[in-house]
């Protein structure tokens, strides 16, 4: 049976609909995916980056360590540019961010470069992981624990279906071409899906 909810007290638009809720949690769910695989397809890459470069392992796995630091540790300030500008504006943002970390990785011919990318990306993937949770938690306040499950299973289960195209990407052109159009790829999914999200309270 078709439901609504009501708009907020004071707000100006109409009831929001049950599918339209959802539209925004499937929305939310492609662009975790999209944003996955600077995360779980890394350990492809790492072997191609020691075998062109000679760069030690662990070193090249410090960029993974710069990732997770940037994408944990922004959520607060992220948290607060959501609230101040909306999801649409903060995805857009972070999916261009998660695009460029990948094309920088691909022409990143030195550590530095590599971390710089590394950065950059954590800053595109917080974007848009706390952005979509949190949109989620607003337009199920009903069911938070479904419409929260639903949108971070969309970030871990989002590689599996780009691990074997990347894999045989990297194995046919390198894992250069392999960044880099991906890293298109995803952050334009994210960019454009990022225009059909909106907070429940306001357009």
């Amino acid at each position: 049976m078709s439901q609504s909810i009501a708009a907020p007290p004071g707000g100006s638009q109409a009831p929001i609909s049950e599918g339209a809720r959802w539209m925004q949690i499937v929305v939310g769910i492609v662009c975790m995916v999209a944003a996955a695989n600077i995360q779980y397809a890394w350990t492809l890459f790492v072997p191609e980056i020691q075998a062109t470069h000679g760069w030690t392992r662990a070193s090249i796995q410090t960029a993974f360590t710069v990732f997770v630091v940037v994408q944990t540790w922004l959520t607060p300030i992220e948290g607060y540019f959501i609230d101040r500008y909306g999801p649409r504006v903060i995805v857009a943002f972070g999916g261009v961010m998660t695009g460029l970390s990948w094309i920088i990785d691909s022409y990143a011919g030195s550590l530095g470069m590599l971390y710089v990318g590394s950065a950059i990306g954590g800053i595109g993937v917080g974007c848009v992981y706390a952005t979509c949770v949190n949109s989620a938690i607003k337009w199920f306040p009903d069911k938070r624990g479904l419409a929260v499950g639903l949108t971070a299973g969309g970030y871990g289960a989002g590689s599996a279906l780009t691990i074997l195209p990347i894999a045989n990407m990297i194995h046919s052109s390198g894992y250069q071409a392999a960044f880099f159009w991906f890293g298109l790829l995803q952050g334009t999914i994210i960019l454009i899906a990022a225009f059909f999200l909106r907070a429940p309270q306001k357009d």
